[in-house]
């Protein structure tokens, strides 16, 4: 049925790059279609060392050209569990996991996975990202037959930034280091430019809080200097995307403007702020000649759609759908919607295009 989510890909279905190390997920892939029609995913792939009864186990990548893993630890009694992570010497986090990229291939179809590799593609390096790479979006840049991706790059030294790399044939990058520096996350770039200029979609943090983290546009002539930077949407309070939003998928070009799917967040319960949260998604239009122009978003009240099956219900987070890539169908009618489903999973959601863009205002 049109909108219902699939299970494309588990933990269960990748196996663990070292012995020691379980995995925890295959989450929030890019996605790109190949000139044979069949669709690559670039799947963020976390991973757990076995920790002991007397050590916390923090991986982190090491190398400057090809990786290798290794391993701090952190005695029990000088740390602090936090939020998903250690805190350290007052304030000082280390992580439990540590990600990379691994490549999925899809049918033409987009729905039936033909093949899952089981080597890393694309890891952290030790200055970038040598706590781990997560969440790739791949755009293919029109006019140039080149692809950009940007990813999240945990590092000691820079913190939580985005990172950029660029490649002719999605199997050699090359890494051109921070975009948006610390914090910054959920980075997109715009297919084409406007006015002679790249356009990225992004969300900066800050840690004083005057208001709730919203999506930035910035603008680029090389795509590694980015300025002009300037909000264009922010969460709407008391609504499922009332506490943050961020961007989600590259921009599609339809006839009504750009189309892209983000993710929003709120408390499960509205009246109780220190209840779950609830990660949902929903669609925007930017204009077709001025991308930091909003012109149609979803309703305040009705996500385009949020957690349903147990595989987003139930998971190492729960309740929660994060859309990161989206292709159109071959005969131009659909969607196909991929998203990392409660922190654990894959999954897809086909959707008519007619649906979606009639769901806005």
């Amino acid at each position: 049925m049109d909108g219902k989510p699939k299970l494309l890909v588990s933990p269960k279905d990748i196996r663990p790059t070292i012995p020691i190390f379980r995995v925890r997920g295959a989450i929030n892939p890019a996605a790109v279609r190949l000139g044979n029609g069949n669709i690559l995913l670039l799947a963020r792939i976390t991973e757990t060392p076995k920790h002991g009864e007397k050590y916390f186990l923090a991986p982190r990548f090491e190398g400057r050209k090809k990786s290798g893993i290794v391993m701090e630890k952190i005695p029990r009694h000088e740390c602090r569990w936090d939020k998903g992570c250690f805190i350290m010497h007052g304030d000082i986090a280390r992580l439990p996991t540590i990600s990379h990229f691994r490549k999925i291939l899809l049918d033409k179809g987009g729905m039936d996975v033909k093949e899952v590799s089981q080597r890393p593609h694309f890891t952290g390096l030790t200055e970038d990202g040598d706590f781990g790479v997560e969440d790739p979006r791949i755009t293919r840049l029109e006019g140039n037959g080149r692809y950009a991706m940007t990813y999240v790059s945990v590092s000691k030294s820079t913190g939580v930034s985005t990172s950029l790399a660029l490649s002719s044939d999605l199997n050699h990058w090359e890494r051109r280091g921070i975009i948006f520096r610390q914090q910054n996350k959920d980075a997109v770039i715009f297919p084409e430019k406007a006015n002679g200029e790249y356009v990225a979609l992004h969300r900066p943090e800050g840690t004083m809080i005057f208001d709730r983290p919203s999506i930035w546009v910035s603008y680029s002539k090389d795509l590694v200097y980015w300025g002009r930077d300037k909000a264009v949407m922010a969460p709407r309070k008391g609504m499922w995307d009332g506490l943050r939003i961020g961007s989600g998928t590259v921009p599609i070009k339809t006839e009504e403007g750009w189309l892209m799917i983000y993710h929003g967040v709120q408390n499960v319960d509205l009246e109780n702020d220190e209840s779950p949260k609830i990660y949902s998604a929903g669609a925007v239009l930017f204009s077709p000649k001025n991308p930091a122009m909003v012109i149609a978003r979803s309703p305040p009240d009705k996500p385009l759609f949020s957690p349903e099956k147990e595989f987003e219900r139930h998971g190492f987070v729960n309740n929660v759908v994060f859309p990161t890539s989206a292709l159109t169908t071959p005969d131009g009618k659909s969607l196909l919607i991929y998203s990392g489903a409660a922190d654990s999973c894959i999954s897809v959601r086909k959707m008519a295009l007619k649906r979606i863009l009639s769901s806005l205002e």
